[in-house]
């Protein structure tokens, strides 16, 4: 009995709790209105330019968190891409859309129209248009401005993405030679040749086998409309070199030094009436003779009737005092030093009532140093002992060795390409390359790399050398070696035993990081490392690598493995999209 009580209590709670949670439930609650959501801005902006072609991402920001159902994507329209995805991640404010825009200077337009994206209470937020255009190839060139180097240019952008032009190396001894052997197998000969000043060295110091002043080999493959490359594997010494003993200044007077270049007619643009110009010498001989002529090889007459033509000389110097006459004729024209039996061991510019220590030296006898010996371009390292100390770092540094390297031989190069321009001669420039790869002396790091190549580029600026268009070299993720859009036409890649789906791979990365700017294949060639070929041109283009050319390097007819064969340059050379020499209009 006692339990049927509590029983009877505990329903009675029961109910009673029951009735008391619906009455609660019953409660009303007002939620309060939220205002649809508010476009705040976009990525990329509107109307924004340069943004990189391929896969595009962009977002649509709200002033709230919004909801998009995913499957509505195809409501969005777009007008110069293929939305490929639109989504809202969680409790988020922004629309996340991914476009693919394959195509340069491309206007691309993205309206959601209203409705489409709403709050939580579905109200709708109101329409939104997004626009921008993908970057274009940069239309004109950088520093070139002749009209064969802009025509050069302008047949290059033509042919982006539509054709493939080939090339190939030239061996070290400055010819064709490589080229005749592909017409030899195909009938078709490359449409570049690529030329390499890296034995200048051996130019300068007059062998008999190379002679870059000779430029007779580069002016045959232009006027046959063959395209010219060149580039320059640095050779550099591999140590300072020593303090040389001077120039004999022989007794049949053959020995003379030519102090006629720019850089001497810069050094002497600061002189004043009164200076001097003194030599000092060694090894004088009884009877010994000085000569100072000008560039015409004719002695000086100076304004007090004086001739310098010949003069008795002794002790361990000889002065002359500049006039008007004479110095202006030295710095414009700069002047010779010769004689007989006596030794040059420098020249100099002195400041009148100033000692020699003060004066600005413009010839100082280094040693002589062996073209095939006493230069490399790779840098020194355990693995290559014969590599050079040259620091790249010092190149521009005043007083180093090594800045005397880079002005000696930048006034060569100067030289060399002055002839290229006046000939008419349009030129793929290609120094530096592979720099970030550190092997060469020049890829030290990139801070002194991208130095050395925007003070090369202004140099030659500032020679007048508009024929030249700039290629600039990478090796793969290696921005930050890039020496900036104002110095770079074209971006190259070596590539050297790689099959068709890595070229792809290289040639999609780079044109995307630089899309402005037109990729080529630099190098390419075998892999001893692989042991493979590098994949055939019909391939490559096939899988997406559409280089504006590929350069082909010259066989080692020492080696067993070749970096082209005949079946190779024979695939080449039946493409369709190939242009050959013969396919290439007068670009003059």
């Amino acid at each position: 009995m006692r339990k049927n009580h509590i029983l009877s209590a505990l329903a009675m709670a029961a109910v009673t709790f029951g009735v008391t949670a619906c009455a609660d439930t019953d409660a009303q609650y007002s939620i309060p209105d939220v205002e649809a959501p508010q476009f705040v801005a976009s990525t990329p902006v509107a109307g924004a330019n340069n943004v990189k072609r391929g896969d595009v991402t962009v977002t649509v920001k709200y002033d709230k968190r919004v909801f998009f159902a995913s499957q509505d994507k195809d409501k969005i329209v777009v007008d110069g891409g293929t939305l490929t995805n639109a989504i809202v991640y969680g409790a988020d404010s922004l629309l996340t859309m991914t476009l693919n825009v394959p195509q340069r200077g491309q206007e691309v337009s993205i309206t959601i129209p209203e409705g489409l994206v709403t709050n939580g209470q579905g109200k709708p937020a109101a329409s939104v248009n997004v626009n921008f255009t993908t970057t274009d190839l940069d239309k004109t060139p950088v520093m070139a401005t002749s009209t064969s180097a802009k025509a050069l240019y302008n047949y290059l952008l033509e042919n982006v993405d539509n054709k493939i032009i080939s090339g190939m190396m030239a061996n070290v001894a400055w010819n064709q030679e490589c080229a005749d052997k592909v017409n030899e197998w195909t009938g078709k000969y490359p449409a570049i040749n690529g030329f390499d000043y890296g034995h200048m060295p051996a130019s300068k110091a007059g062998a008999n086998w190379i002679n870059y002043k000779d430029i007779t080999p580069v002016k045959n493959w232009s006027d046959n409309h063959g395209i010219v490359q060149m580039m320059w594997h640095w050779n550099v010494p591999k140590n300072e070199p020593q303090a040389g003993k001077g120039i004999e200044m022989l007794s049949d007077w053959s020995a003379n030094l030519q102090l006629t270049n720019d850089a001497v007619k810069a050094a002497i643009g600061n002189a004043q009436v009164g200076d001097k110009l003194v030599a000092t010498i060694a090894d004088v001989a009884d009877g010994a003779q000085g000569s100072i002529k000008n560039s015409s090889w004719t002695g000086f007459t100076d304004e007090a009737g004086t001739s310098w033509e010949y003069f008795d000389i002794s002790g361990d110097q000889y002065t002359m005092t500049l006039d008007a006459t004479t110095l202006a004729d030295m710095k414009n024209n700069g002047f010779i030093l010769s004689g007989h039996d006596y030794t040059l061991t420098g020249v100099y510019i002195v400041p009148a009532n100033k000692d020699l220590a003060q004066g600005t030296q413009l010839y100082k006898p280094t040693a002589n140093l062996d073209p095939n010996k006493d230069y490399n371009f790779y840098l020194k390292s355990e693995s290559y002992p014969e590599g050079t100390t040259f620091d790249a770092a010092n190149a521009l540094t005043e007083g180093t060795w090594e800045n005397q390297v880079w002005k000696d031989d930048m006034q060569t190069l100067t030289e060399y390409l002055t002839l290229l321009k006046n000939a008419n001669i349009p030129v793929l420039w290609r120094p530096f390359h592979e720099a970030s790869g550190k092997w060469f002396w020049w890829g030290k790091d990139a801070d002194s790399f991208k130095k050395l190549w925007i003070a090369m580029f202004n140099e030659l600026k500032e020679a007048g050398l508009d024929n030249l268009i700039w290629v600039w070299t990478s090796c793969g993720n290696d921005n930050d070696w890039y020496p900036g859009d104002a110095y770079v036409d074209i971006v190259a890649r070596d590539l050297y035993g790689e099959d068709d789906a890595k070229c792809a791979t290289e040639y999609a990365d780079l044109s995307a990081t630089y899309g402005n700017k037109i990729v080529t294949l630099g190098e390419c060639g075998y892999s001893t490392y692989t042991n493979s070929q590098i994949a055939t041109v019909s391939k490559q283009w096939n899988a997406g690598a559409k280089w504006s050319w590929f350069m082909v390097w010259y066989n080692d007819e020492s080696s067993q493995t070749y970096h082209s064969t005949q079946e190779w340059w024979q695939d080449a050379m039946s493409q369709p999209n190939i242009i050959t020499r013969d396919q290439v209009p007068s670009l003059k």
